[in-house]
């Protein structure tokens, strides 16, 4: 699985990071996994969405309305997280608009270690409700 794979590498970035010196390959690279962490969990909505919703969200805010949605799901369809795990995904999709925005060169390396060190329960609980979401399917 790729989040898993991505998860795999940035721990192994992660262990490599030292605070006390700016490193240019390094904090990229944790940067570069964050990233594809979160976009791995947004296909994963967006294919829900398009399957199951029926719905795409379009626009500029396109990415917030599909996190929106996964919470808030259209009536008498089944949410795939609840609010919780939504609110903690929002540090995550706001880091990646800044990485992709060509903010790259600004990665405090200090800063992206929060997102890091809360990664692992994070996707603990993701994987539990996609599987309590298919099961209720």
């Amino acid at each position: 699985m790729v989040v898993i794979d991505t998860l795999g590498r940035l721990y192994k970035v992660r262990t490599r990071f030292d605070p006390q010196m700016k490193d240019y390959l390094i904090e990229p690279a944790m940067g570069t996994y964050l990233m594809n962490f979160y976009n791995g969990i947004e296909n994963i909505l967006k294919r829900i969405t398009i399957k199951y919703y029926l719905t795409v969200p379009k626009g500029a805010s396109w990415h917030k309305e599909l996190l929106a949605l996964s919470s808030n799901p259209p009536s008498g369809k089944i949410a795939v997280f609840n609010q919780s795990v939504v609110e903690r995904l929002y540090s995550y999709r706001n880091f990646r608009h800044r990485f992709v925005s060509g903010y790259g060169f600004q990665l405090k390396g200090e800063k992206m270690l929060e997102l890091v060190d809360n990664i692992e329960s994070l996707w603990i609980d993701i994987k539990k409700a996609i599987s309590d979401f298919w099961d209720k399917l």
